[in-house]
């Protein structure tokens, strides 16, 4: 199962419950963006690029700019949506995979929470990344996160408890392949009594924080900040001139 039809038959249904809090979880994201200095400067117009359910698109339209929201799930753009009421956000229903459908005059584009290890294949990622260096203006910006997979972990390691209440509770167990994890939700929700297990699984992208930097600067970007939070890592790249 690829990582849209996770997200349409699967995850979606509970990634807000999963990722925790929202206001805690936001004002963190808020807070990375304001010490990094993303703040507008030239057009305000920013692209979050596998939005979700709003942690980044709330953050930067809290610091001043006009956020295009680009996600392929409808479930999560109607939650942020429902969050986003009298903000200057606009939502996108799109695979960002498809730049031709979110190319506008921005000077920031943000891909993160692990959005760029869904994407299909190395080449598919160095073909983003030089779209993305066209669509910004010379000094736009682009702000990545993402977990580095290329470190296995072994045996009951694998098995890595997300988050548990006492009538649901959400398990990942990874399976490790050249190349790419196959990541597996396992959500255990309590139903009149009985506990009910529903298990779906999608690849992951297994990219070196080494390797995305070299990727970067071929694509016409310099690493400008680098930063590890809670396993992610979070870049910050800037346009070079010519």
């Amino acid at each position: 199962m690829n990582a849209q039809a996770h997200y349409d038959n699967h995850l979606a249904a509970f990634y807000a419950w999963m990722t925790g809090n929202f206001d805690t979880k936001q004002q963190e994201q808020e807070a990375y963006f304001s010490n990094k200095h993303i703040t507008p400067t030239g057009s305000a117009v920013a692209i979050d690029l596998g939005a979700g359910h709003g942690l980044q698109t709330i953050s930067l339209a809290n610091l001043g700019f006009t956020v295009y929201a680009v996600d392929f799930n409808q479930h999560l753009l109607s939650e942020l949506n429902a969050r986003a009421k009298g903000m200057t956000v606009r939502t996108i229903l799109a695979n960002i995979a498809n730049a031709a459908q979110y190319t506008m005059n921005a000077e920031l584009i943000t891909c993160m929470g692990d959005t760029l290890t869904h994407l299909e294949s190395v080449q598919q990622v160095n073909t983003l990344l030089g779209e993305w260096n066209s669509i910004l203006p010379e000094g736009g910006k682009l702000v990545l996160s993402f977990r580095d997979l290329t470190q296995e972990l072994e045996k009951e390691e694998r098995f890595i408890p997300v988050r548990a209440e006492d009538e649901r509770i959400h398990t990942c167990f990874l399976e490790y392949f050249p190349g790419f994890v196959r990541v597996f939700d396992m959500l255990m929700e309590k139903q009149n009594g009985q506990w009910i297990q529903k298990v779906s699984s999608y690849q992951k992208l297994r990219l070196g924080i080494e390797q995305v930097k070299i990727m970067l600067s071929a694509a016409g970007f310099v690493v400008q900040d680098h930063e590890v939070i809670q396993r992610m890592h979070y870049l910050v790249a800037v346009k070079r001139k010519d």
